[in-house]
C-alpha cells in the first residue's frame, strides 16, 4: 500500500508538469494526526490533517447516522464519493498560511485565510470502521497478570476474531467462544467481568489498586498480608481469619478501610485479631462481622479506533490520468472512562 503522500505527490507533479498552475511542497501525511470534529448539519461528520509547516491540509467530509465515536460499528460504513444525494468529498487544500483545527470546526472559516490550490474527489469509496482495541481497569497490573500463566486475554492467536479470555480453544480457529462464557482464570471473583477490565478483582470491596502495594519500596511483589500465596487483590479474606473481608466493614459503610476495632492502627480485615483479646478472629465468639454486598461500581478505560480505508479514488483535475487502488487515511484513537 503506498502512502497517501506520495500518491498526491505523483498526482500533483503531473499536474504541475502538465499546465505549471500548482506548486507542491511534501506533505507528511503519515505525521499527521487524524482528527475529526462534526460539521454544521446533523449526521455530519469531518476527518481532517493538518501540516502547519507546508500549509496544506487534507479533509474528509461525510454524512452518516450510524457512525458514533465511543461505538463499535456494527459493520463497515461504506460511503461512494460520487454521491452527489450527500455529498462525501476527500478535499486537498493549500493556504496562504498556517492553518488550525478552527478552519474545519468552526461553522465559519476565518476569512483572512484563502485557499490558493484545491484538489477535490469525484469518485471513489471510503471505508470508515470504528473498533475497540483496547480496554483496561487502570488497577496498576499488568495486563499479562490479568490471566492465566501470564497469557494476554485481549491477544487473539489463532485470529478467529475472539480474545483469549472468551475462547474456548485459543490455539485452533475452529473453535470460539462455544460456551458463552469467561474462560477459566480470566475472572477471579466470577462476577462477569474479567480481571483485565475489573477495578475490583477480588469483589471485597477494596479497589485492587489499593491493594497492591506492600510498603517496602526494595520488594515490588504484590502484598499478601496472611502469607496465603494469594497476594491481597486476588483473596477475598486477606487476613485469613475466616470473615471476608467486605464483611469486615463494621460500620457498613461500604469501605472496609475505616474499621479498626482495637484502634491498633491496622483495618479489621488485615488483623488477625480484630479487638486485640489476644485470641485469633477466627478462634474469637466474640468476633463482630456484617455481611455486605459487592460494590457494583466499575470503570473501564475503553479505546475506540476509526480506520478510515480510500479506494478506487479520482480526482477531477486528472480523472482520465489518475487511479489509486487504496489507501489508509490513517486512524483516531478515542479513550473514554466508562462506568458500570
Amino acid at each position: 500500500m503506498r502512502h497517501l503522500c506520495y500518491v498526491l505527490a505523483c498526482l500533483l507533479l503531473y499536474i504541475s508538469c502538465d499546465d505549471g498552475d500548482i506548486i507542491i511542497t511534501s506533505f507528511e501525511f503519515d505525521e499527521a494526526t487524524l482528527q475529526l470534529c462534526r460539521g454544521a448539519k446533523e449526521n455530519e461528520f469531518v476527518f481532517y490533517k493538518i501540516n502547519s509547516a507546508t500549509e496544506e491540509a487534507i479533509s474528509y467530509n461525510f454524512f452518516s447516522d450510524t457512525y458514533v465515536e465511543n461505538a463499535e460499528t456494527p459493520e463497515p460504513i461504506v460511503i461512494d464519493l460520487a454521491d452527489t444525494e450527500a455529498p462525501n468529498q476527500l478535499i486537498y487544500r493549500q493556504f496562504n498560511t498556517a492553518i488550525t483545527n478552527g478552519y474545519f470546526c468552526n461553522n465559519i472559516p476565518d476569512a483572512t485565510i484563502t485557499v490558493t490550490e484545491e484538489l477535490m474527489s469525484i469518485a471513489g469509496t471510503a471505508t470508515i470502521e470504528n473498533t475497540i482495541v483496547d480496554e483496561d481497569d487502570k488497577d496498576g497490573v499488568d495486563l499479562l497478570l490479568e490471566g492465566p500463566n501470564e497469557i494476554d486475554p485481549q491477544d487473539d492467536p489463532d485470529l478467529d476474531g475472539i480474545p483469549n479470555y472468551l475462547d474456548d480453544a485459543m490455539a485452533d480457529s475452529s473453535i470460539g467462544d462455544e460456551n458463552m462464557s469467561i474462560e477459566a482464570g480470566y475472572d477471579t471473583d466470577a462476577d462477569g467481568i474479567p480481571d483485565f477490565k475489573d477495578q475490583d478483582d477480588d469483589n471485597d470491596n477494596i479497589l485492587t489498586s489499593i491493594e497492591l502495594p506492600n510498603g517496602d519500596p526494595n520488594d515490588d511483589s504484590f502484598l499478601d498480608t496472611d502469607e496465603d500465596g494469594i497476594p491481597n487483590y486476588k483473596d477475598d479474606d486477606d487476613d485469613g481469619d475466616g470473615i471476608l473481608t467486605r464483611n469486615e466493614d463494621i460500620n457498613g459503610d461500604g469501605n472496609p478501610r475505616n474499621d479498626d476495632t482495637d484502634g491498633d492502627g491496622i483495618f479489621n480485615y488485615l488483623d488477625d485479631d480484630d479487638d486485640g483479646d489476644g485470641i485469633p478472629t477466627i478462634d474469637d465468639p466474640d468476633t463482630v462481622s456484617t455481611v455486605q454486598e459487592p460494590s457494583a461500581k466499575n470503570t473501564v478505560s475503553t479505546t475506540y479506533r476509526t480506520t478510515l480505508i480510500i479506494t478506487e479514488l479520482l480526482f477531477s483535475e486528472n480523472s482520465d490520468d489518475f487511479t489509486e487502488d487504496r489507501f489508509s487515511f490513517g486512524f483516531r484513537d478515542l479513550v473514554r472512562d466508562i462506568s458500570n
